[in-house]
């Protein structure tokens, strides 16, 4: 133990140090790079929260020892529920260490808060689905400041925020990212039944402005976004066989059948502005 984590000195482990960095003050206060523009970019406003809180909380060593956990596959096990990200990390150890990511406390309140906040936004529940919502949302969600966000582990380095915590961290924002509604979940909300109560609120919010004495009566709101449906031709989203069928019943040959067919694909291609068959050409 004396090898891996350096002498017990809880003392210089508020400062900075800890047995994680065998006792190298020096090592151990280099605090980490703050997350730059390039990476902020590739993660959601959720996930990168959670990045810049645990990169705040430790030094650059650490931070890279943690990355290189995550990416080693070492995280195992993580779990939102409770307010809390909650994972096992493998280490060089037998056993795996218990790491947990507290969230600041939420009360039922701050919670409905969320719902309302969404009914009152434009396309609120689609944003949400997709990780887009505004910053009071996520600072009721995750946490106001980097300092709100909370990491414990089993581990014998006393410091803030270890590598085991970054290696969670970064598992967990990855997560975030592939699936926004988890950063919902983990409060214990499910996006369904805050649409229903998006829903309800927004009849109360009608209604209050129909009044004629609401501002928002007179001066209106942001239209929604349009929606975006899936586009794909008719032929490829059509049963040719059926096509073909019909084309069997005024041929007299197969050959006579599929040059019905082939002409009428031809024939939709050049109405549909997509003609690129080689007849075409000629």
């Amino acid at each position: 133990m004396y090898a891996n984590f350096g002498r017990r000195d809880r003392g210089r482990a508020r400062d900075g140090g800890g047995r994680g960095d065998g006792g190298d003050g020096a090592r151990a206060s280099r605090r980490a790079r703050p997350l730059d523009d390039d990476r902020s970019r590739t993660l959601s406003p959720g996930a990168a929260r959670l990045v810049r809180a645990v990169t705040a909380a430790t030094d650059q060593g650490r931070v890279d020892r943690g990355r290189a956990y995550a990416e080693g596959g070492n995280v195992l096990g993580v779990e939102f529920s409770g307010g809390r990200i909650t994972a096992e990390v493998a280490g060089s150890q037998p056993d795996p260490f218990h790491t947990t990511i507290e969230l600041p406390y939420r009360s039922a309140d701050d919670l409905t808060e969320v719902a309302r906040r969404l009914a009152e936004s434009t396309d609120g529940a689609r944003r949400a689905r997709q990780g887009d919502v505004d910053g009071e949302v996520l600072d009721i969600l995750l946490g106001a400041g980097t300092g709100d966000i909370r990491f414990h582990c089993d581990c014998p380095d006393m410091t803030t925020a270890c590598k085991h915590a970054v290696a969670v961290s970064e598992v967990a924002a990855q997560r975030l990212i592939k699936r926004p509604a988890l950063m919902f979940e983990v409060r214990g909300l499910d996006i369904d039944q805050m649409v229903a109560e998006m829903s309800r609120h927004a009849r109360e919010v009608s209604a209050d402005s129909a009044s004629g004495d609401n501002e928002a009566f007179w001066g209106g709101r942001e239209l929604p976004g349009l929606p975006d449906p899936k586009v794909a031709p008719a032929l490829d989203d059509s049963d040719t066989d059926l096509l073909h069928q019909a084309m069997r019943q005024v041929s007299y040959t197969s050959i006579e059948q599929l040059r019905a067919v082939s002409d009428i694909e031809d024939l939709y291609d050049h109405l549909t502005g997509s003609d690129t068959s080689p007849r075409s050409r000629e």
